[in-house]
């Protein structure tokens, strides 16, 4: 018989592993493509979204983490793994959407 609790914390941490590597592949393509800008308000935009998306891949991972850590049954240690979770999140969100609006503006002052 095939134990369902083991079989959805492998499915759980697979999907972990594979967004977390998507989202650095992702963060690493957006950083390269920063040196075809060199310089300018597109290239600053671009590798403070990269950043902010690999801060999330990790958060990604942590919450793999966290998911088999509660599953295996040691939720003491899930505590302070929800709290840095939710701190690459939010950091890695922060990151992105300054990133794009200060880009905004600049590109608003250059039409003025």
């Amino acid at each position: 018989m095939i134990d369902t609790a083991k079989l959805l914390t492998i499915i759980i941490e697979a999907g972990a592993i594979i967004s977390t590597i998507a989202g650095i592949v992702a963060g690493i393509i957006i950083f390269r493509s920063t040196k075809k800008f060199q310089t300018g308000i597109l290239s600053g935009a671009f590798r403070s979204a990269s950043v902010g998306v690999v801060l999330i891949a990790f958060g990604i991972l942590a919450d793999g983490i966290q998911t088999y850590l509660n599953l295996s049954g040691t939720p003491y240690v899930s505590t302070w793994l929800l709290i840095f979770k939710d701190a690459l999140f939010v950091i890695g969100t922060y990151v992105i959407v300054i990133g794009v609006k200060n880009a905004g503006d600049k590109f608003e002052n250059l039409t003025k």
